[in-house]
C-alpha cells in the first residue's frame, strides 16, 4: 500500500503515546519479530551454556591454584618463579580467549538483532511489512554504518570518561574548602545524567545509521543530536526505565538461583529467564527508539517545511 505524505503541524505522540504506538508496531510486525527474537534468544542461551561448560573446569582449577599459592598474583606480576604458575597462566589465557570469542559472537548477533528489528519496525510503523528476503537485503546494505557510528561513540565516551577522571582527581587533590567539595559533589551527581544521555544518544545514532543511507559516524551522531532537540529528557527517561527494568530482571534471576547455586540450576533457570526477558526488553527498546526517530523526524521535517509520512492504523493496513 502506498503512503501519501500528509502535512501535520507537529508531532502528536507524547511519552505514553510513543509506548502505545510501539506496542502497535510490534504487533503489526509480529510475524517477522517473533522468529528474530527466537533466533537471538537461542543464540545467546547457547553461548551462555557453552561458556559455562567450557570455563567451569578452568575456573575451578584456577581457584585451586590460587588457594595453593596465595602469592601467585604478586609473583606473576613481578616475574617471580614463573615455571610454578604455568598451569595458572594457561588457565587465564584460555579464559580470556573464550571471553573474547564470546564477546565477538555476541556483538555480531546484537548487530543482526539491531538492524533487523529497526528496519522491519520502521517499515511496520508506516504499515509496510517486510519479508525475510527484504530484511536480509537491508542488513547487507546497512550493517557497516552502525559499526562505524558505534566506534565514534566509543571514542567520544572514552573522552568523556577521561575528563571525568581528570576533574575528580584534580578536585580531590585541590579540595581545601567547602566549595571544592561542593564542586566534587556536583561532578559526581552529573555522572548518571551523562551516562543516560550518552546511552540514549548512542542508541538514536545507530538507529539513524540503519535507517538513513550514507549517514554514519560523526554525521549520524550530529543528526541524532539534532533530532533530539527539545526531546532529550523524554528520550533519556525512557532509557532510565529500560535500565531499571533490566536491573530488576538480574535481581529476580539472582533470587531464583539463591536457593540452588548448582550449575544445572543456572543452566535450566537463570539463563533462559534472564536471556528471554533481556531479549524482549532489547527488542522493545529498539522498537521504541525507532518510533521516537520517526516522531522526531516528523517534527523536524515539519519545521523545515517538508512533508512526511504518518503511520497507518493496523486496521487500515
Amino acid at each position: 500500500m502506498d503512503n501519501k505524505p500528509i502535512p501535520q503541524s507537529q508531532s502528536s505522540l507524547g511519552f505514553f503515546g510513543i509506548i502505545s504506538e510501539s506496542i502497535k508496531t510490534t504487533r503489526r510486525n509480529g510475524k517477522l519479530l517473533v522468529p528474530i527474537l527466537l533466533f537471538v534468544f537461542l543464540s545467546f542461551s547457547h553461548l551462555d551454556v557453552a561458556q559455562k561448560y567450557i570455563l567451569a573446569p578452568v575456573a575451578k582449577d584456577l581457584v585451586l591454584q590460587l588457594a595453593k599459592h596465595p602469592n601467585m598474583v604478586h609473583d606473576i606480576a613481578y616475574n617471580i618463579d614463573q615455571t610454578t604458575y604455568v598451569g595458572a597462566a594457561n588457565d587465564i589465557r584460555e579464559i580470556l580467549l573464550v571471553k573474547l570469542l564470546i564477546m565477538m559472537i555476541t556483538s555480531i548477533i546484537t548487530l543482526f538483532f539491531l538492524v533487523a528489528t529497526v528496519s522491519s519496525s520502521s517499515e511496520a510503523y508506516t504499515a509496510k511489512v517486510l519479508d525475510a528476503k527484504d530484511i536480509f537485503s537491508k542488513i547487507k546494505k546497512s550493517w557497516r554504518r552502525p559499526i562505524v557510528t558505534s566506534f565514534y561513540m566509543f571514542l567520544i565516551t572514552l573522552g568523556i570518561v577521561f575528563l571525568y577522571i581528570m576533574s575528580i582527581g584534580l578536585t580531590s587533590i585541590l579540595a581545601v574548602n567547602s566549595w571544592a567539595l561542593l564542586f566534587l559533589g556536583a561532578i559526581s551527581l552529573s555522572i548518571p545524567v551523562c551516562y543516560f544521555y550518552m546511552t540514549t544518544l548512542w542508541m538514536v545514532s545507530v538507529i539513524v545509521s540503519v535507517l538513513e543511507e550514507g549517514v554514519d559516524g560523526l554525521k549520524a551522531i550530529g543528526r541524532a543530536s539534532e533530532l533530539m532537540k527539545g526531546k532529550r529528557l523524554q528520550a533519556s527517561l525512557m532509557m532510565v526505565l529500560f535500565v531499571i527494568a533490566y536491573g530488576f530482571i538480574v535481581l529476580m534471576a539472582s533470587f531464583v538461583t539463591s536457593y540452588n547455586r548448582s550449575l544445572s540450576a543456572e543452566l535450566a533457570i537463570t539463563i533462559p529467564f534472564k536471556n528471554g526477558i533481556y531479549c524482549l526488553l532489547k527488542m522493545f527498546m529498539f522498537v521504541v527508539y525507532t518510533v521516537f526517530y520517526h516522531e522526531w523526524k516528523t517534527s523536524h521535517d515539519n519545521k523545515e517545511g517538508k512533508s512526511f509520512y504518518l503511520p497507518i492504523a493496523l486496521g487500515e493496513a
